[in-house]
């Protein structure tokens, strides 16, 4: 072995007469002495005991580009693994599967001590080698891949503690109930790892999932306040930039209800402005180039691949598009959020065909809010009027066009046409009334059939997201103005929707998580108003068929039913208007209170009124403005009968 080790040094040092240095030499730009002598190791080879050989075609190594492909390797290596382990795992023991996570774990030891093994070997003896990095996996999807650990530690925020048991009942509950309507989280992810890579994300899915956890239904409550304070104050952090993003999608896919006890208003609207903005911070907009949005020396955004990256985003956009189009304000399109179209085209290839789809949807619906916007929503002249029909008439037919294409996502098409035809509502064309009220109640009551077949399809009716239950809330105030008209319908299914209003009562009163939140306060106005002889009629009994409120696209309809509950049955709105009318009539005059106005209910009646309290009346967040169209008299304060 020596004369075979001999020879090709004597030849490689041999040619030309020049001094060539050893390989390992060469690697660290050490000085070598192996030319002296020319059948023996060099001298630094001997002294670190390592093997002295001279190659010709030498390349400098990248220790760290040969790390990185090494965990690259590992992680691959163990992935595969890990599929073939689920593939087999339908047909596999219990001691058989225990013996697959053994041979996992070991092997991803192993293949760890193995690159840092080979890296040892590059690295000069002189250097520090307890400051060399851990070799660990890149990740390669939304969240980390991590073993469970045998035990969950109890957690604690603001003074309310979370026992281990409950963590992992709620963390179960949440991938099995909620994980399926926004998949982004992998569902190996155990709740201290979650914890140690982002609070705020371990305290989302404790507030998500609590919402039907019945060992402990004093958690959600509890935890509201704390969690929408730690939302709100961790815009300012900089570590964990994914995590946060996903929490934040979480807050706005299932919202939390507000602390009315507080006057805490809703925040999810707001939510999701963060959600998109802290997004855009990442970089997840641009996924080809997320690298350039970051000031710290590491990256903003793990390795989680560019699709993943797209898909993240896409996810984003279409919960911020929710989100505004659930309060009736304009959003943006997708593609106004990506800077560069072709990019953002090509990137769509690569999604689900259902997101894609999705996608589409959101962005003929915004794109028709803006369009409705432009043409004019107040005191339309009848061009006006023609304008508002073609425009609704033209995105209703590119959802038509894409709705062949749909294969099972029935209700998402279902949602994006009763947001467009909800605009019919904006018509002040009395002679349109006929056809746009059928179109608008047909819409309706397939919302809520779609509805009510995925609340028997979900094992847990509350855990379906915000904007599903907004769609159907929008559908049961729409059905509400047209049965409360004398507008015939076209096809004589008043009968249909009338029963199909009493079933979407009853959908609404199931998906309550509180005693007022948006579904609870929501029945009961619809409930009132349908008693109701003077909801929606002018003074002489005809049909007020014109909204007066009219700022919020889409939701104009569920806005204007608010207005007209709150004059009839809202006693703080009336205790509002007779101090207005006191102090109009004379300010340096004390209020008589020992007065009964007629237009004041009495005491005992006013006692039997639901109590909302002033700063949560509406969980839509939906407030009356100063330009609001009262009915006649409202506000004439001087009591004159001119």
């Amino acid at each position: 072995m020596k004369m075979a080790d001999e020879s090709p040094r004597q030849f490689l040092a041999g040619v030309g007469n020049k001094k060539k240095a050893c390989t390992e030499c060469r690697q660290q730009k050490a000085k070598c002495d192996a030319h002296l002598n020319i059948g023996d190791a060099c001298s630094r080879c001997k002294r670190i005991g390592l093997r002295c050989t001279i190659s010709a075609p030498f390349k400098r190594e990248n220790k760290r580009q040969r790390l990185y492909e090494l965990e690259h390797e590992t992680d691959s290596l163990r992935n595969r693994l890990v599929t073939e382990s689920r593939q087999l795992g339908a047909t596999e023991t219990p001691q058989t599967e225990q013996h697959h996570n053994e041979l996992d774990d070991s092997f991803h030891l192993e293949a760890v001590n193995t690159t840092r093994h080979r890296l040892l070997s590059t690295i000069s003896p002189t250097q520090n080698l307890g400051l060399l990095p851990p070799a660990t996996p890149s990740h390669t999807i939304y969240a980390p891949l991590n073993i469970k650990a045998p035990t969950t530690t109890p957690r604690t925020l603001d003074g309310v503690t979370v026992s281990a048991s409950d963590i992992n009942n709620i963390f179960e509950l949440y991938f099995r109930d909620y994980a399926q309507f926004l998949p982004i989280l992998d569902p190996k992810l155990s709740p201290d790892s979650c914890y140690q890579q982002c609070s705020l994300l371990f305290w989302t899915v404790i507030g998500t999932a609590c919402r039907s956890y019945a060992q402990n239904p004093t958690l959600l409550s509890a935890l509201t306040k704390s969690i929408t304070c730690l939302a709100l104050l961790s815009v300012t952090l900089t570590k964990s930039p994914l995590q946060r993003a996903q929490a934040f999608m979480l807050l706005v896919t299932w919202p939390l209800p507000d602390a009315v006890e507080t006057n805490q208003q809703e925040t999810n609207f707001v939510l999701a402005g963060l959600l998109l903005h802290l997004a855009q911070r990442s970089g997840l907009h641009v996924p080809a180039g997320s690298d350039e949005f970051f000031r710290a020396k590491m990256p903003n955004l793990p390795d989680i691949g560019i699709v993943r990256r797209s898909e993240l985003w896409a996810h984003i956009v279409l919960i911020y598009q929710r989100s505004c189009l659930c309060k009736g304000f304009l959003a943006r399109t997708s593609g106004d959020v990506s800077p560069e179209m072709s990019q953002f085209q090509a990137r769509q290839q690569t999604l689900p065909s259902s997101l894609i789809l999705r996608i589409k949807w959101q962005d003929l619906c915004v794109q028709c809010g803006s369009a409705v916007s432009e043409n004019g929503i107040r005191n339309l002249t009848p061009d006006q009027d023609r304008s508002l029909s073609i425009i609704i008439r033209t995105y209703e037919t590119q959802i038509k066009n894409l709705e062949y294409t749909a294969a099972d996502d029935r209700l998402e098409c279902s949602i994006a046409k009763l947001y467009i035809r909800s605009l019919y509502f904006l018509k002040q064309d009395h002679t349109s009334y006929l056809a746009t009220f059928d179109k608008i109640q047909q819409v309706s009551r397939q919302v809520i059939t779609n509805v009510d077949s995925l609340m028997h399809r979900a094992s847990n009716p509350v855990s379906l997201p915000h904007h599903i239950v907004c769609a159907l809330i929008f559908a049961t105030y729409a059905l509400l103005r047209v049965l409360k008209s004398a507008v015939p319908i076209l096809h004589s299914e008043r009968e249909e929707a009338r029963a199909s209003f009493f079933h979407a009562l009853g959908l609404v009163k199931k998906l309550s998580i509180d005693n007022s939140d948006m579904c609870n306060n929501s029945v009961t106005y619809l409930t009132q108003l349908w008693n109701s002889s003077r909801a929606f009629k002018k003074a002489d009994g005809s049909d007020q068929l014109s909204l007066r409120a009219r700022s919020r696209l889409n939701g104009s309809h569920v806005v204007d039913a608010i207005v007209w509950w709150r004059e009839e049955f809202d006693p703080h709105l009336k205790a509002q208007i007779q101090t207005l009318r006191n102090s109009a009539l004379d300010p340096m005059e004390p209020i008589q209170t020992g007065v009964q106005p007629d237009h004041i209910a009495p005491q005992d009646e006013q006692d039997q009124m639901p109590d909302f309290g002033d700063t949560s009346l509406f969980d839509f967040d939906y407030f009356m403005s100063a330009d609001l169209s009262f009915s006649e008299g409202f506000f004439d304060f001087t009591g004159s009968n001119n």
